[in-house]
Order: structure tokens, then sequence, then C-alpha cells
């Protein structure tokens, strides 16, 4: 015997499967105070499973935001669709909360509409986040029009209801970006662990997005390749890239040594075995893929033993090409690295001789530092100013020795990390 039971101002049936003797919820499709029509669907479906067996689940009726919206994200990950981790996130923090146990063919404009002011109110989120949102929202109903679970679109919110594309602070974007001397500290300071150091040459010698630096394999790199060596940019993290094409990265030559010393050594002695082309070339402690959200805490702890304003990994990148045209690179030139093929059929149709785009990258001036190099003064402690470039000096004896004894116990403890 099935059961007909409120949720919210909806009413929902529950029905025994024949087959697992569960039973099985699902939303009826009527509001509170049609009671007699709810029973009347229920009856009329406990009817159809006894003479032709459970139905089919688009026969099932009405089906919710947050189911339809676990089936759309199924699909995206069959697909292999590189954004689809920030879209389950977009849609279970801020629109399954809020509308997820709607029928999909209730939801109205005016739903989204309070979505989107809910998120500009709340004072956390940018507005370029909200756009983002909202284009996902958007993604989701235009599919579920295209398969025929609603027959009409609620996704049609114009400018007048979304934030203006802007930074919700104007003055971080100029300073997103590392100086000369900071890359220089980050890929060389010996208060950074060595793994660390390669990753951050990935990003900020090569150009790549976190996740493509945390996805490189050993096999991605040829270092026959001339005038340098060639690494093959195919995936971020085990997926196709943010375009879904892939691009070939010469490699810098202070970003070839530190990859040959940290194959030949560092990787040996982190992972206790020689790499094999199948390795991650830069793998986390436990030899699994790096976490973004992980690498981010490191990062900013990083920052700190160096004595730098927080950044974000992906400044990296904005980084190199931000130095490598201050050292004179061509920019059109510069971009068939760092990103694929995009534009017009004229650019599509572009592929650069491998010497030309070497020739571009190697102008970027980059050099290790030893030492224990830190940036921080009494004056920056008091009255820390991003637009005033860090003094970097070598940290004098007794704090090296402590900074050293420190990172030896990060060392030792790298399997808790």
């Amino acid at each position: 015997m099935g059961s007909v039971y409120r949720r919210g101002n909806r009413l929902w049936i529950g029905v025994v499967d024949p087959v697992t003797g569960r039973q099985r919820c699902m939303p009826s499709g009527f509001k509170v105070g049609e009671e007699t029509l709810a029973r009347q669907a229920m009856e009329k479906l406990e009817a159809q499973i006894t003479a032709h067996g459970w139905p089919k689940e688009q026969d099932l009726g009405p089906i919710t935001v947050k189911e339809y919206i676990k089936r759309w994200l199924k699909k995206r990950r069959v697909r292999d669709v590189a954004n689809v981790e920030n879209e389950e996130a977009q849609l279970r923090l801020h629109v399954v909360p809020r509308i997820g146990s709607m029928p999909m063919q209730d939801v109205r404009p005016r739903h989204l509409i309070g979505i989107i002011d809910h998120l500009r109110g709340d004072g956390i989120h940018a507005p370029r986040t909200i756009i983002s949102v909202y284009g996902t929202i958007r993604l989701v109903f235009k599919t579920a029009l295209i398969e025929e679970v609603i027959t009409t679109n609620p996704a049609v919110l114009g400018k007048e209801h979304l934030p203006k594309k802007e930074d919700k602070d104007a003055e971080w974007r100029p300073y997103a970006v590392f100086i000369r001397q900071e890359l220089e500290a980050l890929i060389s300071s010996d208060l950074i662990p060595w793994d660390r150091q390669v990753l951050y040459g990935l990003e900020g010698l090569a150009g790549e997005r976190f996740g493509e630096a945390a996805g490189q394999r050993w096999r991605d790199y040829d270092t026959d390749a001339q005038p340098l060596g060639r690494l093959v940019v195919a995936r971020s993290y085990e997926k196709k890239t943010k375009t879904s094409r892939g691009r070939e990265v010469p490699v810098h030559p202070t970003l070839a040594a530190m990859l040959a010393e940290w194959k030949l050594r560092g990787w040996v002695e982190m992972m206790g075995r020689q790499p094999t082309p199948d390795d991650l070339i830069v793998p986390s402690r436990d030899g699994e893929m790096r976490s973004r959200h992980h690498a981010r805490n490191k990062l900013l702890e990083d920052l700190d033993r160096l004595g730098l304003r927080h950044r974000r990994s992906h400044d990296l990148r904005r980084t190199f090409i931000t130095l490598a045209r201050v050292d004179g690179a061509r920019g059109d030139i510069l971009e068939h690295v760092t990103h694929a093929q995009r534009g017009d059929i004229i650019n599509v149709y572009t592929s650069l001789p491998w010497a030309s785009l070497c020739e571009e990258v190697a102008k970027l001036k980059i050099e290790r530092r030893g030492g224990h190099l830190h940036a921080r003064t009494e004056d920056d402690e008091k009255n820390p100013d991003p637009r005033r470039p860090p003094t970097f000096t070598t940290v004098p004896t007794t704090a090296t020795a402590i900074a050293a004894e420190r990172v030896a116990t990060a060392w030792k403890n790298r399997g808790n990390e």
C-alpha cells in the first residue's frame, strides 16, 4: 500500500517497488490541498506496476530540479566535460538548497531571479561568480527543454537582472601578478619544498593552469625537441583541457634544468623509486594527483614563508605572460603557447614553426637564486602595500638554520600533508 505525504507545500507519494521490496518516493505533481488528486495518481501508478511492472523513469511523473541536476551532471561526466566539478559545486551550493524540491516544470523566472538576488545580497560572491552560476543554471534548463522535460525555459534573465561583469575589488586585478624576484624566490628559495618549486615552475615558466600542471606526466615531456624541450598540454587533471584542445609548450631553459634535477633526485627521494613515463611530474606526497584546495593552502603558506602577500596559483600563469612580454616576447606568438588556437578561421588554421615558439619563450629572463630568500621587512609588516615591490634578502644564519629544520621536518612528515 502506498502513501501520500507532505514535503513543504508539495505532496509526495511513496510506492513499494515489487522487485526490491523497498519504497520509492517521488513528487506527485500536486500541492497541499490536492490530496485526493495525489492519491488518485498513486493508485494509478500502483495499478500500472501490477499490470506492466515498474514504469520507465520518464513515465514516473514530474521530476524535481534536484533529480534532474543529478541526471544532467551524470551525462556531463560521461562526456568528460572539463568544467563539470565546478558546475556540480555551483548547483549544489546555490540552486538545490533553494529550488531543488520543485518540479522542473514549475520553475519560473522569478525563482531564478531569487537565486541571483540572494547571491548579490550576501556580500560574499563576486559579480563574475554570480554570472558564472547563472550560466550553469541556463545550460541546465536549456538541456531540459531540448530533452522535453519542460515545455518552456525559465532561464530568460536579461542584463537588468544580473550584475555587471566586474571584479568585486576593483584594485585587486592590477596586482594579481608576481614580480620577477618573487617568481624566482618561489622556484628557488630553500624555504619552499622541492616538489612545490617544480609545480610553481610549471605554472610560472610554462604558463600552465593548475589543473594542467597537476595532470602533467613525464610522457608529456619531450626532452629531445630542439631548440627547447616540449611539453604537450592536453589534460586538466585527468580530463580534457578547458577548451578540449591540446597545445605544445616550449620548456624554458630554467624550467628544463629544474625538471632534470627533479627527475634525477627530487622525485626519487620523495617517492622512493624511479619515475615511469606514466607517473605524474609533480604528484602529491602520497603519489596521487594534487588537490586544488590543498595546493592553494600550501601556496599561501609558502608566500608567508617568503614574506609575500597572498595571491592565487593562477596569477603565476598571468605572471608568465606578463614578464615574457616585458622581456620582448610577441603577444600574438605567445598566445599559441598559453592558449589553444581559437577565434577566427585564420587563427585556427595557423600552425607556427616550433622554433618560433621557442624563441619567444626563451626571451623570458628568469633564473634560480640560491639561499633562503625572504622579502618581509619591519616596514612591510606595518604597512603592506601591493604597489611597493619587496626587497629580497638572505635570511641570517640563525633564521636560516631554523627554516632549514622546519623544511626538513616537513619532508619527514610529508606523508601527512
